[in-house]
């Protein structure tokens, strides 16, 4: 009981660590945020800080078409739609004032329900 007991402290203060290291990491070159739904990738976007470039891509052959959302400080929601199909992506080209926060995340368009949308990502534009 007592090795048990034990052996639960030590996957806390891992796990503390990890999540500390991950907060702490500072934003990358280039970001990446996906949907999943059953533990399957439906679809991603990928944005670049050094040309504020952002590329919508459908993952999954579910039949929906899938989009992004970005929204930087002080601005409202911007909604980026992509309906190639399966496999496919858009590239949308954009141009930000640089050092401003910015979130964006990717969502699979459910027709019938509620859109299903992934964590939003934060970057910094570049």
């Amino acid at each position: 009981m007592y090795v048990r007991n034990l052996a639960r402290a030590a996957v806390a203060v891992c796990a503390v660590g990890v999540v500390t290291v991950m907060v702490t990491v500072p934003a990358s070159a280039t970001g990446k945020a996906s949907v999943y739904t059953n533990s399957v990738e439906r679809g991603r976007v990928n944005y670049w800080t050094s040309t504020d470039d952002f590329r919508v891509s459908d993952t999954s052959c579910d039949g929906h078409s899938v989009y992004a959302q970005y929204q930087r400080a002080g601005a409202g929601t911007v909604r980026l739609n992509h309906s190639g199909g399966c496999g496919t992506h858009t590239d949308f080209n954009r141009s930000f004032t640089n050092g401003q926060t910015i979130k964006y995340r990717a969502c699979v368009n459910l027709p019938a329900a509620p859109d299903i949308c992934g964590p939003w990502k934060w970057d910094t534009t570049g």
